[in-house]
């Protein structure tokens, strides 16, 4: 049977927190709370009987942090999409997060319109990074990243797997750039496999960021284009 709704969990430790983000969310037609959860240990048990499509994650959490709780759902090989909704914005948080496996990560200042619409987005499959902590990342990531590394890197990608990266970055998906390509949806997976070997990335979301990181696309660009990668 096809659910019409997305079914979300809120894993907060602040009740103050989880009653508003409830009251927002019940405002909508398409998305029902079935779980809350104070802590990382309480939602893991809660998700190890029955995954939501998507976990709204705070970081700050007693017993167990929202980087911890995200690395052991991932571990179980629980398929649920886990938006970080969290006041850290740091980029070493950020980066751990999407390393980890995050589907998206946005500070707890992000309006209520746009809230909704990343759950939305999120559960038909796209990543999200907030346009101010992509910021944080294009002003952080340049100082510490070897550009040696990063350009022996870019040297291993062939031109059509540099041309995918592009598109990648600019928000296409594999059907829209087998067709700006005119390739099969089959090769563009493998041509996107192999750009993330040689990149050394996990997904889609660590190869927008070495992107834009390495200017292959710049910050400006992204945002102006696409939010959603």
């Amino acid at each position: 049977m096809i659910r019409n709704s997305i079914e979300l969990m809120i894993v907060d430790d602040h009740s103050l927190m989880r009653a508003g983000l409830r009251k927002i969310i019940e405002e909508t037609n398409d998305i029902k709370i079935i779980y809350e959860a104070k802590n990382g240990q309480e939602a893991i048990e809660i998700v190890s009987v029955r995954a939501p499509d998507i976990i709204l994650l705070d970081i700050n959490m007693p017993r167990l942090n929202g980087l911890e709780t995200l690395r052991r759902i991932k571990d179980l090989g629980i398929k649920s999409k886990i938006i970080i909704l969290s006041s850290y914005t740091s980029k070493n948080y950020i980066i751990e997060a999407i390393k980890i496996g995050a589907d998206a990560y946005i500070s707890k200042n992000i309006d209520t319109s746009t809230l909704i619409d990343v759950i939305r987005d999120v559960n038909r499959g796209k990543n999200y990074l907030q346009p101010s902590l992509q910021k944080i990342l294009n002003q952080n990531l340049n100082k510490d990243h070897s550009n040696d590394v990063a350009i022996n890197k870019i040297e291993l990608l062939s031109k059509r797997e540099y041309e995918i990266l592009y598109l990648l970055a600019i928000g296409y998906n594999n059907q829209e750039i087998g067709r700006e390509l005119y390739i099969s949806e089959k090769t563009v997976k493998n041509h996107i496999t192999n750009v993330y070997k040689k990149l050394d990335v996990k997904d889609r979301v660590q190869a927008v960021i070495f992107a834009y990181v390495n200017q292959i696309i710049d910050l400006v660009e992204l945002q102006e284009r696409v939010e959603y990668f």
